[in-house]
């Protein structure tokens, strides 16, 4: 596949992506076995927190952000001091999710460096600066 249709499709999804509905918790943990990349929403709904890749969402949804500190955003919620409980609370009833299939772990990681290149969320543990080197941010 040549790199223009490849970008073209990898801008398609992003746009499919950021135009579709909005999703709870137990819809997305609904969806198994299934590569993709989610975008997470505060309550405010204005642009996405953080944004992540998985190759099962069942995995990711289920058990990695309602248990696990091991996942990125769930360290960087313990970290600014927030309780398990509380984040399991953010992320089951209070945060909306939308979500993109993609074919294989190649596209979905595209799609998600993209979109943190458009967004840099606030939870995502890097964002490109305008001399295109990656470095941390610091949590506000």
């Amino acid at each position: 596949m040549s790199y223009e249709i490849y970008f073209e499709n990898i801008k398609k999804k992003f746009e499919r992506i950021i135009k579709s509905d909005l999703l709870s918790f137990e819809s997305v943990n609904k969806k198994k076995k299934v590569i993709g990349v989610y975008f997470i929403y505060s309550e405010d709904k204005e642009k996405p927190i953080y944004i992540g890749k998985t190759n099962n969402f069942h995995v990711r949804f289920g058990t990695d952000l309602k248990y696990e500190s091991t996942h990125t955003l769930h360290k960087k919620l313990l970290n600014k001091g927030l309780s398990k409980e509380e984040i399991r609370e953010l992320l089951i009833n209070r945060w909306s999710y939308r979500v993109e299939e993609c074919e294989d772990e190649m596209e979905a990681e595209a799609l998600e460096h993209f979109a943190i290149f458009i967004f840099k969320p606030k939870y995502n543990a890097h964002i490109y600066n305008s001399s295109n080197k990656r470095e941390n941010v610091e949590e506000e």
